[in-house]
């Protein structure tokens, strides 16, 4: 097996981490999430006790030392009791008793080992280090899914028959099509390609088979390869994740409570994650009822005010309402919390422009065509702001150079209401037809 050409750096691990931003960074988890910890889990974070600002610092070593320990508690706690062997047994016993015993811990300690080589799908214990730094938590932005891109490839190079890296690191390219500026193509290209051989590796892994199916239903346009590539991934790792993922998939074609089913089972799958019932409510906007997915986004966000998705749908559910002025405050916020990236810039412009501030959004419209006279940068946000200054041909060119990209914005344009003012036409109904979508 041939490991990628690209040669991968090992991420520096300075002694000393200076800011919030750089702790999260090294633990590859967002700011609020280190916050949270620093408060309820005992993250050693120190603070420099003449700075009324309150700055804080971390030394990598003790970060490293903590994030052992709680390895070391949730394996404790996963212990039963047969596997909890006392010294006291030993005392007083014979040496043929003491041989029995000794030789009892042993092997029971040898099927821990086993299991948990078994459970992590390595034993390599850096590999395993590497991989725990990848995941990116569930509000992650391009920064985590960058540093998660080159902690799994450090993973992959330690031990390359790591099954569950490569799958982290097709989940992680996939990702960098909502959460960066490389064309989709490259993204989902390369997702497809370390997804095969994830699945090579492991075949009852379900993550690469939810991988492959995002491919399937974006680069292909074959939904309904995609569909049974997801029901695959479900049958073989029916976790909140792949339920989720195939209500987004049940979502884009239009197939809202199917969804809504899927969603629920992905929430009771883990109660704690705000990503499906957020994009539950998000079908109460696809189907004219805004006002029920503000109430439901809402209560949802009163635990996690900061959820960067959840406070960008809250403000296009707003924007939906009619209500302007708020859809845009948010709009503004998510954008800042999610790292603004493609999706959240568009949504901001075409707000922008549709609620007044014309020459902000202007403003805005002309730094994304300088970015992409530049480089690379997708179609679909100048696309979305151009319809929001009310130039629906110039909308119409972009949205088609969108779909030659294959990246026409976080839903596709089946059901996402920002093109409800050109949804009629018939060069509308065209791009549908070409990216093999149903016309209502």
């Amino acid at each position: 097996m041939q490991l990628p050409e690209r040669k991968v750096e090992p991420l520096p691990a300075p002694d000393r981490l200076d800011s919030w931003k750089e702790i999260a960074a090294y633990l590859n988890r967002s700011e609020r999430t280190v916050r949270r910890w620093e408060a309820t889990e005992e993250l050693p974070v120190h603070r420099l006790q003449h700075d009324k600002r309150g700055s804080v610092y971390a030394y990598a070593r003790e970060l490293d030392a903590w994030r052992a320990s709680r390895r070391v508690v949730e394996e404790s706690a996963d212990e039963t009791p047969a596997r909890r062997v006392h010294v006291g047994w030993l005392v007083g016993g014979s040496l043929a008793l003491a041989a029995v015993v000794v030789a009892i811990v042993i092997g029971l300690r040898l099927q821990v080992a086993g299991a948990k080589v078994a459970d992590r799908g390595t034993s390599n214990e850096e590999a395993w280090q590497a991989f725990e730094r990848a995941r990116f938590g569930d509000n992650a932005g391009r920064v985590q899914i960058e540093t998660g891109i080159r902690y799994y490839q450090q993973a992959i190079q330690l031990d390359p028959q790591f099954a569950r890296a490569w799958a982290g690191l097709a989940t992680a390219h996939m990702a960098l099509t909502w959460f960066g500026e490389r064309p989709l193509a490259d993204t989902m290209t390369e997702a497809r390609r370390v997804a095969e051989q994830a699945r090579r590796l492991d075949p009852s892994l379900g993550r690469p088979w939810s991988v492959l199916a995002w491919v399937s239903h974006y680069v292909d346009w074959d939904h309904k390869a995609a569909e049974r590539q997801f029901r695959r991934g479900i049958e073989l790792t029916p976790d909140a994740s792949m339920l989720s993922w195939y209500g987004d998939f049940l979502t884009d074609m239009g197939r809202f409570d199917e969804a809504r089913s899927m969603y629920k089972r992905a929430q009771a799958a883990n109660p704690r994650w705000l990503e499906p019932p957020i994009f539950a409510a998000n079908i109460f906007v696809f189907t004219g009822q805004p006002a029920l997915a503000i109430v439901e986004q809402r209560r949802l966000l009163e635990t996690e005010p900061n959820y960067g998705l959840g406070n960008y749908f809250l403000g296009l559910s707003y924007l939906a309402s009619g209500d302007k002025p708020k859809g845009i405050e948010l709009l503004r916020k998510s954008n800042e919390i999610i790292g603004s990236v493609p999706f959240s810039l568009g949504s901001l412009g075409f707000a922008l422009a549709s609620g007044g501030h014309r020459e902000e959004a202007e403003r805005l419209l002309q730094e994304l065509h300088s970015r992409r006279a530049r480089e690379y940068y997708p179609a679909f946000a100048i696309a979305q702001i151009e319809l929001g200054l009310g130039d629906s041909a110039a909308a119409l060119d972009w949205l088609e150079r969108a779909v030659e990209e294959r990246h026409t914005g976080f839903y596709l344009p089946h059901v996402d209401p920002v093109w409800n003012a050109i949804r009629s036409t018939p060069r509308f109904r065209s791009i549908l037809s070409r990216m093999n979508l149903p016309q209502s």
